[in-house]
């Protein structure tokens, strides 16, 4: 059975936050015509990605079109469609770049095979994956709804990809000791 969450809280409080660092820096250097965020949250990502000429589909389970909508032009609204479903129950278009942000661990585990295969499919020839695995020294590792991954199990899910980005990241946020483990991952489909 799945379980859903509520992430309201989450996406209110970073509504105001910056896109991600990662994803920005990946669009500088690679040009992209379609792209799907997803787990989009509360847009920020989605939002950078219409403003930079991008059409993009954003998904989320507890989708908040306004938070997206607000922050666009009429023109720029023509850019952006939404789906509101479950990483477990998503069926993904097709386009040039799956940006998924800090958002696949949160996949049901049982389903996270099924849900990576779909990604590689939606995948246009020759186009992009970006995103973060956690890894198995996050502290989430011991949350039963929170996916976690050696690094040889990242590195077979990537098999079917030319690497562009591979990080492995690992620290202690300091004002909460929350240790981070996980890889940033920008990779092409080949």
């Amino acid at each position: 059975m799945i379980k859903v969450r509520d992430w309201s809280n989450y996406q209110s409080r970073s509504y105001d936050h910056d896109p991600n660092k990662f994803l920005v820096d990946f669009l500088k250097e690679h040009r992209v015509r379609t792209a799907i965020d997803l787990g989009c949250g509360s847009g920020n990502d989605s939002v950078n990605m219409v403003k930079s000429g991008i059409k993009v589909t954003a998904i989320d389970g507890q989708l908040n079109r306004n938070y997206i909508l607000d922050r666009l032009n009429g023109d720029e609204k023509d850019r952006v469609s939404f789906i509101e479903s479950t990483f477990e129950e998503v069926e993904l278009p097709t386009a040039d770049l799956v940006a998924a942000i800090f958002s696949l661990p949160f996949c049901e585990r049982d389903c996270f095979e099924t849900l990576w295969n779909k990604i590689y499919v939606s995948i246009n020839e020759g186009g992009y994956f970006v995103g973060q695995l956690f890894g198995d020294r996050d502290d989430w590792n011991a949350v039963d709804y929170i996916n976690t991954f050696t690094i040889e199990e990242v590195k077979r899910y990537l098999k079917k990809y030319k690497l562009i980005t591979f990080e492995e990241v690992e620290y202690v946020r300091e004002y909460n000791n929350k240790k981070w483990h996980l890889f940033n991952i920008a990779a092409q489909k080949v």
